[in-house]
């Protein structure tokens, strides 16, 4: 079992808080004379021979592993573990508070449960906060070309590690030292559509000197990375026709809100002609290019795509000095420019009668903008009375995207020795991240309804860049995290117990961390329409100081415990306790198990001077849907501007958006857990090894607001928690053409939703628990080469969240919409010579629809009256096959290839989908070379 747990553990030790002055990446020599060396394992602060496995499950993606990938970002890399769910992607994030950043979140507690290192150390926070709450890195500042290997914890680790190790620790370790130069260069792009997943990657790497020899080793490492952007128009022949059907019917469909646009309205009763009193009428203006069914078309899907354009910049380096036969000095330097840019297509005039509301934070109450009318006597408008005018502001088409820019840096420089007996550590170091989210396309109400209004804006002629600079002005989304920070450690053998040395840790930290979000003054004050804004400012001083210790009783027996207490700002000290074990059976068996406590300290975000403003968005609102619907199927079937108006009555009652304004609480807990983990390693013959772990995690105090879905399906229980504004006229014009299609009356039983009030709390729990599996297999196959193969698996047996309805428990809600009962990935590998040929499969099984019992818009009755085919009403299984090719028989120089999704499998049949995002083969091809 020892020989197996060596091959094993060589890739699982990792270098914890000051590991880059340990490992070479180079392989450097330890002269005979040295003690075998040791180093600190995932989950402990405590070193120890690589040949030991722990008593906590560690799951490790190796370089070798890391290179079948064929990752161009570590989002890819992290995007194969089988037990990361409910991660965050820049992709999706061009609404949110977060834009232009990516997250990843275990067990599906959350980003800011998930404890995501870098060489063993904290990276800096991303500069804003999703939801205007959540804390996390941003993976994609990150330098993924340098990665020796990423190292996942499933284990609570508070007791190590502090706060947010709650569901586990993501390790990303880079190469420790480097020498000479490499360079690296690779494209990707769809065989189905050339437009799609289409990414560049570039980088060098190098260093000089050796440690050994000359004393000092110094490298660096840079890297860039560029995503093409893409249309929906560019795509539409790949989007499948489920989607147009179901989830979008005018997708693809130009627009009648146009440039010079529509005159769309009624004549007045009392119109001087009778013949033409009292009815509709639909005029293109003059000088439209394009003209469809007698309405002139602007082509909004010509700008519109999910496909953000990213390009990110990422610089380590690392440096490492021999003070003495027992002293190095180090230092490691990470360096991140990240751009995210979404397009979008001009924003529209639109009178509906119905006003738009937002919050003002710094008022306390609604504001209210109503789309107007052009009035009688206006230069553009040819009529005797108020027109309303369907148009696309379209003037300079390039000005409407938005920008989320961030920069990040950590800085660190440390000195490790032996003394005393005492193989101590220290290090100080600053980190930080600074976003500037920058949008154009909303409102500037005031400015607006004056340029409107007054005929300076001309609608179809030329407007100048000043003028529409004020009606369309750039709003700021701004963010900064910084921290400062300074720890030590130290380990050392106490005494000889029967199964050897008595091993001890003792160390402290101390982390001053500030956080800053804000808005550009227009958002602030609330001129902007539509818009929330975010106000936080705050810091919190961090002290820390833990022990561990580690006894092997007998040979077979060793047991661990570890102790951290935490004071994060004015927070009651966290008293962090962890027991673990492991018991080697026999050389081929070996049962582990761990009992911890776990924690995640309230952020400023959450506790400082916080006024957050919002809008919820794309929410069901439950009183209003079934008429909505109704609405739709009517409205779906009639004239050209009637299924335009399908899609709106349905969004009126379906997918509403409201305002929301939460505060922060300084008074908020930690939030607290505990785990349980019970498994075993079985190695029943040479090169095979089978590792299975039991996990269970009971969260409490989680914070946060309640919950939407909950309060709006609740409303009668709990009065006033819902603030409606009467039945609108658009709800009336709706409703009333309708009836005239189906000759029957619709009447909305309710308002839309105006506003919800709330501040964080401790509210919630969580509840998860499940299997996690890994198998792995190298096979010596001789003059033909060696297969290495690696299943990973998770099995979700419980998850439940807390309803605060019922004051318990959720219903299990594994098998719904995306949290998957299990998830596997198989990778095979084999190489014979200068050829490294491999292939991947993953699979997910199929969900519900729903969420929870509250989303019953996605039940089987739900779909049926939606019109969605009950084979449509669930998210079927997956399965991709990924294969990879690479050669390195040229000189220096090492060429691969990789064929993902290689059956050309297309996206699944989602009724959720908010936008078409098409699947098939990737083809991606990557050179480097070694000077």
């Amino acid at each position: 079992m020892k020989k197996q747990l060596v091959l094993k553990t060589s890739v699982v030790a990792v270098a914890m808080t000051v590991a880059t002055s340990h490992v070479s990446a180079q392989g450097v020599t330890t002269p005979a004379a040295q003690p075998i060396q040791k180093v600190y394992v995932t989950g402990s602060n405590i070193k120890r021979a690589v040949d030991v496995e722990t008593s906590s499950p560690v799951q490790v993606i190796n370089a070798a592993e890391i290179a079948t990938i064929g990752a161009s970002t570590v989002k890819d890399v992290l995007d194969t573990l089988t037990a990361n769910t409910g991660a965050l992607s820049d992709l999706g994030g061009g609404n949110s508070f977060a834009s232009g950043a990516s997250g990843v979140s275990l067990r599906n507690l959350g980003k800011n449960s998930t404890l995501t290192l870098l060489n063993g150390r904290r990276v800096s926070n991303y500069g804003l906060a999703d939801g205007g709450q959540e804390t996390f890195v941003n993976i994609d500042a990150l330098p993924s070309e340098i990665i020796e290997r990423v190292e996942i914890l499933l284990d609570g680790a508070s007791a190590v590690y502090g706060s947010d190790a709650v569901a586990g620790v993501i390790n990303v370790i880079t190469k420790k030292d480097f020498q000479g130069t490499t360079v690296r260069a690779s494209a990707r792009q769809s065989l189905l559509n050339s437009k799609l997943d289409k990414d560049q990657t570039a980088s060098i790497t190098s260093g000089f000197g050796d440690l050994a020899r000359d004393g000092y080793n110094v490298f660096g490492h840079i890297e860039a990375y560029h995503r093409n952007p893409y249309t929906d128009r560019e795509i539409e022949a790949t989007v499948g026709p489920w989607y147009i059907k179901h989830v979008n019917p005018s997708f693809g469909v130009t627009s009648t809100f146009s440039y010079p646009g529509n005159f769309v309205d009624r004549y007045p009763t009392n119109y001087s002609d009778p013949a033409l009193a009292g009815k509709n009428f639909t005029t293109p203006r003059a000088g439209c290019a394009t003209i469809v069914d007698g309405t002139c078309r602007f082509d909004q899907y010509d700008r519109l795509g999910i496909h953000a354009e990213a390009e990110r910049v990422n610089f380590y380096g690392g440096g490492r000095l021999n003070l003495s036969p027992t002293h190095t000095l180090y230092s490691e330097v990470t360096l991140a420019q990240t751009s995210t840019t979404y397009y979008n297509p001009p924003p529209i005039m639109q009178f509906t009668g119905t006003p738009t509301r937002w919050y003002s934070s710094k008022e306390g109450q609604l504001k209210f903008f109503t789309e107007p009318k052009l009035p009688v006597g206006h230069p553009d408008n040819p009529y005797s009375f108020p027109v309303s005018l369907r148009y696309r502001y379209a003037d300079d088409v390039e000005m409407f995207k938005s920008n989320a820019k961030a920069k990040q840096y950590r800085v660190l420089v440390g000195v490790e020795g032996i003394d005393y007996g005492w193989d101590w550590n220290a290090a100080i170091g600053a980190m930080g991240s600074k976003v500037d989210n920058n949008l154009r396309s909303a409102k500037h109400a005031a400015n607006y309804l004056s340029a409107v209004l007054t005929g300076e804006y001309r609608f179809g002629g030329k407007n100048s860049p000043e003028l529409l600079n004020r009606m369309f002005p750039n709003i700021l989304f701004g963010g900064e995290s910084k921290q400062v920070f300074a720890d030590i450690k130290a380990s050392r053998e106490l005494m000889q117990l029967p199964g050897g040395g008595l091993g001890l840790a003792v160390g402290a930290d101390v982390r001053r961390d500030t956080f800053d979000a804000f808005t550009s003054d227009n958002v602030a004050n609330a001129e902007v329409v539509g818009y929330g804004s975010i106000a936080v400012s705050g810091a919190r001083n961090i002290a820390a100081a833990f022990a561990e210790l580690n006894a092997p009783l007998t040979k077979q027996l060793e047991v661990n415990g570890a102790l951290r207490v935490d004071k994060v700002g004015s927070t009651d000290a966290s008293v962090v306790p962890k027991l673990s074990a492991r018991y080697e059976v026999n050389k081929s068996f070996m049962l582990r198990g761990t009992v911890a406590h776990g924690f995640r300290a309230p952020n400023v975000a959450e506790t400082g001077k916080v006024a957050l403003s919002a809008f919820n968005n794309g929410t069901q609102d439950p009183k209003r849907c079934a008429v909505a619907n109704q609405i739709f199927d009517v409205l779906k079937n009639g004239n050209t501007l009637d299924k335009a108006d399908s899609n709106r009555a349905r969004d009126l009652g379906c997918r509403v958006s409201f305002a929301s304004s939460v505060q922060g609480n300084p008074e908020l807990e930690p939030e607290k857990s505990r785990s349980f983990n019970a498994g075993f390693v079985l190695e029943p013959f040479k090169d095979l090894s089978l590792t299975m772990d039991y996990y269970h995690i009971e969260r409490r105090n989680e914070i946060g607001t309640k919950n939407t879905n909950e309060v709006l399906a609740n409303e009668d229980q709990v009065p006033g928690s819902v603030q409606r504004l009467p039945v609108t006229a658009d709800d009336l014009r709706l409703a009333a053409r309708a009836g005239e299609l189906a000759g029957r009356t619709f009447t909305w039983p309710v308002g839309p939703v105006s506003a919800l009030y709330r501040r964080y709390e401790n509210l919630d729990k969580t509840r998860v628990s499940g299997v996690d599996m890994e198998i792995n297999h190298q096979w010596n196959m001789g003059s033909a080469g060696r297969l290495a193969t690696n299943v990973k698996a998770n099995y979700q047996l419980d998850y439940r969240g807390w309803d605060s309805i019922d004051d318990a428990y959720t219903e299990n809600l594994v098998g719904n919409y995306e949290n998957y009962r299990y998830t596997v990935r198989a990778a095979t590998n084999w190489k014979r010579g200068d050829w490294n040929v491999g292939g991947v499969v993953t699979y997910v099984p199929e969900t519900e629809l729903i969420d929870t019992k509250y989303t019953t818009n996605y039940t089987p009755a739900g779909c049926e009256a939606q019109g969605i085919p009950a084979d449509y009403c669930r998210l079927k299984e997956d399965v991709l096959v990924n294969l990879n090719l690479s050669y390195s028989g040229i000189r220096n120089t090492t060429v691969s290839a990789y064929l993902n999704n290689v059956f050309n499998r297309k996206e699944r049949i989602d009724m959720r989908a908010g936008n078409p995002e098409p699947r098939g083969t990737t083809l991606r091809l990557a050179l480097e070379y070694r000077f």
